[in-house]
């Protein structure tokens, strides 16, 4: 593998995975990236997922797929000049399309060309805190208690039966009780034990 590594923050809603991968990648002087992109597909999905329009679950599967699909072609661009630092990626269409009901081996089949990151950094955050911090900006369908304790268990589920395991594995960090900043030198500090950042 290159010198460069390809490294995914997922979490529930109000975990801090968006505040802490942008941080890392300013830090680190990598790419900041996320999912679904800011392409014509993931647009389309994030009117899905506002409820502004309806699409039947495996649909929304497969945009996810496609979005993905165009967003692998610039993570591999930018891997090889540099860290590239995702907001979201396959780990989030397990949990919430399988929840929805679509089948895993169907989206793990969707999803046969994506990439292995590097290391999945997984934010972990009571679920009565993460409420609190996304208060009233609540924006999509799965934004509530009991959607979230669902979310939770399923990333649980992910990293217990080492689903599509990146190749330097997890990172698990609990954010409840700590600030931005001891979260990130937590964070950089057990990427730089694995050696995916120097």
């Amino acid at each position: 593998m290159g010198k460069y590594k390809f490294i995914v923050f997922e979490g529930i809603d109000g975990c801090g995975k968006t505040v802490q991968s942008k941080k890392l990648s300013e830090s680190i002087h990598g790419y900041y990236t996320y999912e679904p992109t800011e392409g014509d597909v993931g647009k389309l999905i994030r009117k899905i997922l506002r409820g502004e329009v309806n699409y039947s679950d495996e649909t929304l599967a497969l945009l996810f797929a496609a979005d993905r699909r165009e967003h692998i072609s610039t993570i591999s661009r930018e891997l090889k000049c540099r860290y590239v630092v995702s907001d979201r990626y396959i780990y989030s269409s397990i949990v919430y399309q399988t929840i929805q009901g679509v089948d895993l081996d169907f989206i793990l089949s969707i999803n046969r060309f994506a990439i292995k990151p590097d290391v999945l950094v997984y934010l972990d955050v009571d679920v009565e805190e993460a409420l609190r911090r996304i208060g009233k900006n609540r924006k999509d369908i799965f934004e509530n208690r009991e959607m979230l304790k669902l979310v939770k268990k399923r990333y649980w589920d992910i990293i217990e039966n080492e689903i599509f395991k990146p190749r330097h594995g997890y990172v698990v960090i609990d954010t409840t009780k700590k600030s931005i900043e001891e979260t990130h030198r937590e964070i950089v500090r057990a990427l730089k034990e694995k050696g995916v950042i120097g």
